[in-house]
């Protein structure tokens, strides 16, 4: 073992602090990407379960679905994008394909993911985010409504499998109060 140099005065203060920095911001990095690994595997739970009824043929319950999104990713700020991400996932695979106007529904999944980012970002509140979808989804509604009373009656466009219906009465005007029902709101 050689000898101990002793600590300067005038520079090894400044060594030790940029040793510390550069020890710490690859652990600061592999901490954060181990975080988001996890986010997106706990993510995919919702979707395999979505996926798995849907292929057995049963009736999928969207309801039941979405609540798996809401245990996954319970931070509704700092989780915001992954639990948006989960949702869209979900109504893309249980709604979507019983909807007569599917880009109804894709618009309505753009605005969360849009409204998502700025929840994350902290420039828009729960509340704010929860009136919006609150709104935007009424007025999706009734627009595929008006669209339904102007089209040919096909027979089987009437109220359509669970997932759709569930999906048609979410979002009520209480979603976007202060303690709203939250298993009819996402």
């Amino acid at each position: 073992m050689g000898p101990v140099e002793p600590a300067r005065a005038d520079g090894g203060e400044a060594a030790i602090s940029s040793r510390r920095r550069r020890v710490k911001a690859p652990f600061m990095m592999r901490h954060a990407v181990v975080v988001l690994l996890f986010s997106l595997l706990a993510g995919c739970g919702g979707t395999r379960l979505a996926l798995q009824s849907e292929s057995e043929g049963s009736s999928v319950n969207l309801a039941e679905t979405l609540v798996d999104c809401r245990n996954a990713f319970p931070d509704q700020s700092a989780q915001a994008v992954a639990r948006a991400d989960c949702i869209v996932k979900a109504t893309e695979l249980l709604v979507r394909p019983g909807l007569p106007f599917p880009e109804l529904l894709d618009r309505e999944n753009a605005l969360r993911k849009a409204l998502a980012v700025q929840v994350a970002a902290g420039k828009v509140s729960l509340l704010e985010r929860n009136d919006q979808i609150a709104k935007a989804h009424r007025a999706i509604v009734a627009e595929e409504a008006e669209r339904l009373r102007g089209a040919p009656s096909e027979g089987g466009q009437g109220r359509g499998p669970l997932a759709v219906v569930q999906w048609r009465a979410s979002n009520s005007e209480a979603c976007a109060r202060l303690g709203g029902n939250s298993q009819n709101c996402y």
